[in-house]
């Protein structure tokens, strides 16, 4: 089934509408920051009602600025683990692609991919012996192979986006034994590779 916003798969359905990841996450932000802005004017309706009586209430408040710096601090993922210096460096939305899909193979045919993207996303956000940039490539090919191992399943792209994974991951022997891992999983599961 496809998103009803763009042309990628859909894994949710929000009000019975098909949505991909990242279209599910854009329509969340939206509730956030709606959410965030009825509380405020509740707050504020309160205060004038406090005003007019001359009764102060006791709290009833939304704390809107609490809320809202944790909904901009919300990095939580169920796979992989970011610390704060982390998520400058790499596109936050490309991991909870990753993480959604990691979350999704649990227990299907491709249980064992998504533990070997699990192990490689996280060896990359970790390492030191890569650039910023080299992070950030890579975490955005791993998203688009997570959403072949999910979706669409082809084959040809599958196996250009482990290649260029493989050639960015040279010279990095943990990671190099990740992917190698990864292809290997990725063999036993789909057949190929």
């Amino acid at each position: 089934m496809k998103c009803q916003q763009c042309n990628r798969p859909a894994f949710f359905r929000q009000g019975g509408v098909p949505l991909c990841i990242e279209c599910s996450h854009k329509l969340q932000s939206i509730l956030n920051s709606q959410f965030i802005q009825n509380a405020a004017m509740m707050n504020q309706a309160l205060d004038q009602m406090d005003f007019v009586t001359g009764i102060p209430s006791m709290g009833g408040r939304i704390p809107v600025e609490s809320l809202a710096r944790a909904m901009q601090k919300a990095h939580v993922y169920n796979n992989i683990s970011v610390t704060n210096s982390q998520v400058g460096v790499i596109n936050t939305g490309d991991l909870a692609k990753i993480d959604a899909a990691i979350t999704m193979t649990e227990g299907s045919d491709a249980d064992s991919v998504g533990q070997q993207l699990k192990a490689l996303t996280q060896a990359i956000i970790d390492s030191n012996q890569l650039t910023a940039d080299a992070k950030k490539e890579l975490v955005e090919l791993i998203q688009s192979l997570s959403e072949q191992i999910v979706g669409n399943r082809k084959q040809s792209v599958i196996m250009a986006l482990i290649k260029s994974i493989e050639e960015r991951a040279k010279g990095i022997n943990a990671i190099s034994q990740l992917v190698g891992g990864l292809i290997s999983a990725i063999s036993r599961a789909f057949g190929g590779g």
